[in-house]
Parts: C-alpha cells; sequence; structure tokens
C-alpha cells in the first residue's frame, strides 16, 4: 500500500535586511544571485516597493516579492512615492487612493494574495474606507474601499494573486493577472520522521483570528482525547489586536481557555515553529468554508507544514484541494465535517506508517511542483509582460 501496511489504510474518503542599495538574506548571507535581471524591452532605471510593514518584518516582505527579488539579484528602494523609479510592486498596505493615479509612463505590480474580492457585506467591509483614513493608511476617506481597491486594479500593469480562483475573479479588472504561493525559503526543509509515542501532538499555525476555523476540529479533539492523550501545539502571537491590526489587544490563552483539550501555546517565530514541529505527529489546517473569504486562502500553510516534514490534515477549500490533488493524496487528508476530522485524526493516531507516507507525499510535492524557483519564475514571467 501507498500508505504503508495494509492494516493501517486510512478509511476516510527571515528575517530580511534592507539598505537604500540593496537587500539580502542574514540567516543565509551565501544565497547565489542570478546572472540575469528582469527581461525587459527597455532600460529600467529602479525598482520601487511599498512594504507591508514598515521595517520589512512581515511575513508578506519576506515571502512575496522581497524574496524573489533576493534569488534573483534584484535591486529595489523602499518607497513612499514613485517619483524616481520606472517600476513600483504594491503590497496591500499601499494607499490605494494615491496609487490609482500613478502616472502612465511608470509601471505598477499590485500584489494582492488574499481573496479581498470575496469579501462578504457587512459593517466591517463597509467601514474599511473610513477606518484605514482615520488611521492614515489612505491618504483621503472613501465611502467604498473596495470599488478604491478596484480603480487600482484597472489601473496597474501586472496584479499577483495566489490562486487560479482569485485571478479569475480579479480578470474581470486587470488582463495582466498573475497567481504565485508565497516563497517558503526561510522555512527549511526537515525530512518525514517515523514517530511512536504514547501522546498523538498536533501542531496548528497562523494569525489568532483565524482559529475561530477550529470550530469543526474541537469536537474531533475532544473525542479523541478521551481515548488517548492529546496534545495541541499552537504557534501564533500570544496577543493581538482585533481591530485595524493595532486596536482592542486581546490575549490569546483567553481564546482557548474553554476549548477542553490540552493546549499550548507558543509565540510565532520561525525559529519555535519548526521546533514545535519537530515534536509533533500531525499538523492540522482548518478553515471556515462558510466564509468565502478565508475559504478562497491559498494552499500556503499544507505547504509549509511539508516543507517540515508533517503530514497535514486540512479543510476542503479550493486550494487545499488543489494542493492534495498534486500531492497525490486526492481525498485522503481533506476534511468537511467534524466526522471527517475525526476519521482522518483517528486513522493517523493509530498508524505512524501513514503518517510518514503522507509527509513524505506531501514533502514531495513541495520540493517539486511547489519549488521554490517555479515559483520565482513565475515572477519572471510577470515581468517579461512589462
Amino acid at each position: 500500500s501507498p500508505l504503508g501496511h495494509v492494516g493501517c489504510r486510512m478509511g476516510m474518503p527571515t528575517r530580511l535586511w534592507r539598505s537604500s542599495d540593496h537587500i539580502d538574506r542574514l540567516d543565509k548571507p551565501g544565497i547565489r544571485k542570478a546572472s540575469s535581471v528582469i527581461p525587459s524591452s527597455r532600460s529600467i532605471r529602479s525598482i520601487g516597493y511599498v512594504p507591508h510593514g514598515l521595517e520589512m518584518e512581515r511575513p508578506f516582505d519576506r515571502r512575496r516579492f522581497p524574496r524573489y527579488a533576493a534569488m534573483r539579484g534584484l535591486v529595489f528602494d523602499i518607497v513612499s512615492g514613485w517619483e524616481d523609479h520606472d517600476i513600483i510592486v504594491l503590497s496591500p498596505r499601499a494607499d490605494v487612493t494615491r496609487w490609482a493615479n500613478t502616472p502612465p509612463d511608470r509601471k505598477v505590480i499590485f500584489d494582492l494574495p488574499d481573496s479581498f474580492l470575496d469579501e462578504g457585506r457587512g459593517l466591517k467591509r463597509s467601514a474599511r474606507g473610513l477606518a484605514k483614513w482615520a488611521t492614515g493608511e489612505i491618504s483621503r476617506p472613501v465611502g467604498s474601499y473596495l470599488r478604491a481597491v478596484e480603480r487600482l486594479l484597472r489601473r496597474a500593469d501586472a496584479v499577483v494573486c495566489s490562486t487560479e480562483e482569485q485571478a479569475a475573479k480579479l480578470g474581470h479588472h486587470n488582463r495582466n493577472v498573475h497567481p504565485i504561493l508565497d516563497l517558503h525559503d526561510e522555512l527549511e526543509f526537515r525530512a518525514p520522521r517515523f514517530r511512536l509515542s504514547d501522546r498523538l501532538d498536533i501542531v496548528w499555525e497562523g494569525l489568532t483570528s483565524t482559529l475561530s476555523a477550529m470550530g469543526p476540529v474541537l469536537p474531533a479533539l475532544r473525542t479523541l482525547a478521551r481515548e488517548q492523550e492529546v496534545r495541541l501545539h499552537l504557534v501564533t502571537d500570544l496577543s493581538s489586536p482585533r481591530f485595524m491590526n493595532r486596536f482592542l489587544v486581546r490575549q490569546t490563552e483567553d481564546l482557548v481557555a474553554d476549548w477542553g483539550i490540552d493546549v499550548r501555546l507558543y509565540q510565532w517565530s520561525i525559529d519555535a515553529l519548526t521546533e514545535v514541529a519537530d515534536r509533533c505527529d500531525i499538523a492540522i489546517v482548518p478553515v471556515d468554508l462558510k466564509d468565502p473569504m478565508a475559504s478562497g486562502k491559498p494552499e500556503n500553510r499544507m505547504r509549509i507544514f511539508w516543507r517540515l516534514g508533517l503530514p497535514v490534515v486540512a479543510s476542503a477549500n479550493p486550494a487545499n484541494v488543489r494542493a492534495a490533488s498534486l500531492a497525490g493524496l486526492q481525498d485522503q487528508v481533506l476534511c468537511s465535517t467534524t466526522d471527517d476530522w475525526r476519521r482522518a485524526l483517528e486513522s493517523l493516531q493509530a498508524c505512524p506508517e501513514d503518517r510518514f507516507a503522507l509527509a513524505s507525499a506531501g514533502q514531495t510535492a513541495a520540493l517539486t511542483v511547489y519549488s521554490e524557483e517555479s515559483l520565482a519564475q513565475r515572477w519572471d514571467r510577470l515581468f517579461e509582460t512589462l
């Protein structure tokens, strides 16, 4: 059996350093730079980048364009305007009301990796334009932030997203859309492990705002914990703001206090995630399938855990379904209901052979179809269109 012994077959259906003239990796200073530069039919004076975090500390700034630039040896400047650069790459934190007016002789690349266009109507969406103006993220108030984003999408010379589904929707506003997943070279590959233990250790990582997706998983974990010791490891922020990424701070331990299972919390960092993953048997990637914006997220978290050598059980949103298929796992690791989660976790708990086989298949996909070079080549093709 490709999943180990036939009796165990599953039964379920970097930190970046930046100066004004170059960017490089601190943890891998010996990174090899490509001999070629951006393909272009004209001379490029310089590239500007509007970051997601002011100190380039956000995962977005480590895993999107800046990481590609480091791979290709490209020079760029951190900018707030378009005056001195031929090409400007915008993160989602860019002032959409200003950049929509970029002069036509400047090339604009807008990187919008989240499924923003899928967000449902509600108070949060309605108030976003005023809230972003009040906090200084945009230069003037707008009644509809969605329409302001759509205006920038139409102005952009190229748009980057994360999934084919997002690309199809963004294509209504721009003809030059490129789905490109995150670059994960900051996370080293860890060999899949054949681990035997009296306790089942499960790891989850992500923003605290996505912990609500654990709803269907928790009953399954409680059921499993009645028969065997189960420990859930959460690698996230120990405290986080609830509004506009800066206000109404809450403690993560308060959010998980009534879960009814053994939970351990860790402040998110690359080292913490790697160390925790090394001690775990299974990774889980639950997604709120009732939330269109959450369900539209890419398969990046599955890829992260595959790099770390773990089998992954995930919600069956479109991107995770695609990832499981590319890894040759089809529906073996995908869940839509609490019963799916219970069956999957019980099966993997009983069969370390299956865990090892699933982890190996996932890591093979991470090394091949999801390789860093294959993703960088998508950025190459984007720049060739400018």
